[in-house]
């Protein structure tokens, strides 16, 4: 059986610019580079679902924007209730995987999302939101992306400890380099970083300098494939040659059981080798065509990303938190 486990899409929201502002059944449209039933039958497929709020949203409105997308998640999940299931935990996963259908999770890109108030993250986690991109290119509430060299507020500390513990995980793509360095010091557990490639492969700044990602591995956190054309090669190309160059690199850093998928699908220009849903399937073959192990494309395509959430949903908590173990008592 084929299996993927996608971190990040924008599909949700993609009818919030052109060409597609009239689009509301946003999830199953043939236009869009992944659609419900592009997927072959037969794929195990968990995607994440992000409600992505832009920059220029703030305060009460980025909640409204937050309130108006889940629930247009929720009433298309029902529409859609013969081709995927909306999951908050790996029961609802192993439910979707057992019939056949796309275990839908929700997600959110940009932490305006919370409206600099606490109490948002428990109302993320009972909408279904289980992962968090901080910020998108602008600073917030937070903290901020690569637009500035602000680091986190007293407030974004906060709201990361509150999301450890209500159970969402944190992502860092987007997160300007002062931001991860900072997050270092004061975070309890694993992280994602949902889209983003390797730095030293593709110099743009969204990607990951080596060390970030030598952490990133030394923590046990996981790391999605950004298929942007501009985060997999400097001169724009983008094709699945430069994206087995960023898996080499990847795995030349220790980071075979934290690399996985995060396609940024209608998010961002692709080049054709990765441009919907379904090419998604050939990257298991292309990588072992080349010679990546059998065992390493599979974790790369699902199980990595499989085995970090049943470890962040419910269940007992590791990597991290022995570290902090480890150095609290040094």
């Amino acid at each position: 059986m084929s299996a993927l486990f996608d971190l990040h899409c924008d599909t949700l929201t993609r009818s919030g610019w052109p060409p597609y502002e009239d689009v509301t059944e946003t999830l199953d449209t043939p236009a869009f580079q992944l659609a419900l039933s592009k997927v072959p039958a037969g794929t195990r497929w968990v995607q994440c679902f992000a409600i992505f709020v832009p920059d220029e949203v703030r305060g009460e409105d980025a909640v409204a924007f937050f309130e108006r997308h889940a629930a247009s998640f929720r009433r298309q999940a029902e529409r859609h209730r013969d081709r995927m299931v909306p999951c908050r935990s790996m029961a609802d996963m192993e439910v979707a995987g057992k019939a056949g259908k796309c275990a839908g999770l929700l997600t959110v890109e940009g932490g305006a999302a919370l409206a600099g108030r606490l109490e948002r993250v428990q109302d993320l986690y009972d909408a279904g939101v289980r992962m968090m991109t901080l910020t998108w290119n602008g600073p917030n509430e937070l903290a901020s992306g690569h637009d500035t060299g602000n680091g986190f507020s007293p407030f974004g500390r906060e709201a990361v400890a509150e999301m450890e513990r209500q159970g969402i995980v944190v992502d860092v793509s987007h997160l300007n380099d002062r931001g991860f360095e900072e997050l270092l010091g004061f975070a309890k557990k694993p992280f994602a970083a949902s889209h983003s490639n390797a730095r030293s492969v593709c110099g743009h700044r969204r990607n990951l300098p080596d060390e970030f990602i030598r952490e990133m591995v030394r923590w046990e956190c996981l790391i999605g494939l950004n298929y942007s054309r501009g985060f997999l090669s400097d001169d724009g190309r983008g094709s699945l040659e430069d994206l087995y160059r960023h898996v080499c690199r990847f795995l030349e850093l220790g980071a075979e059981r934290c690399l996985a998928l995060g396609s940024d699908y209608d998010g961002t220009d692709i080049h054709p080798d990765l441009d919907s849903v379904e090419k998604s399937l050939t990257i298991r073959d292309f990588l072992t065509d080349r010679g990546i192990p059998a065992a390493v494309a599979d974790g790369i395509m699902f199980d990595n990303a499989f085995r970090f959430f049943r470890e962040r949903l419910g269940q007992p908590e590791t990597g991290l938190n022995r570290l902090v173990v480890e150095n609290s008592s040094k």
